[in-house]
């Protein structure tokens, strides 16, 4: 029953969430001349706990940018990922401060956590293996305007 209710609450939080106004540009983050990914941004606690849960792919230069309103150590799961992911944590700086790459898709019960190793006021989740194919690093520089 409790599988039932939070699967009911995700796919209500589904139904939720807004979709880009028409001719909306689309968040970039560039990596130091290195890479650029259009992002979704998850800014507020409900967009952060469903994050990439139940999505079967993403595209190659694609990815999600949780904000957070200050610089905290942080820590996530992939529970209900299904696709295989590089975290990078990002601080206040905007400066890589870490990387936790090809982070497999939670099997076990419960679901081992990844922490950031200092306090980050962003996170930007891609897909696996993308950090190391553009060779992004830590202390690489990040830059990124979002819409209001």
């Amino acid at each position: 029953m409790k599988k039932f209710a939070l699967l009911f609450v995700v796919l209500l939080s589904l139904g939720c969430v807004q979709q880009p106004q028409q001719g909306a540009t689309t968040p970039t983050v560039c990596v130091q001349g290195k890479a650029c990914i259009e992002v979704e941004t998850a800014d507020e606690a409900g967009e952060q706990a469903l994050g990439l849960m139940f999505r079967e792919s993403l595209p190659e230069n694609s990815g999600m940018l949780f904000i957070f309103p200050d610089s905290s150590p942080r820590s996530f799961w992939m529970k209900n990922t299904l696709i295989p992911l590089d975290i990078m944590w990002i601080d206040e700086s905007k400066k890589i401060a870490g990387i936790t790459e090809n982070v497999q898709p939670c099997k076990a019960d419960p679901c081992p956590s990844y922490p950031s190793r200092k306090p980050v006021k962003y996170v930007l989740e891609v897909n696996a293996g993308f950090a190391g194919r553009k060779g992004i690093k830590e202390n690489d520089s990040v830059e990124f305007d979002l819409p209001e």
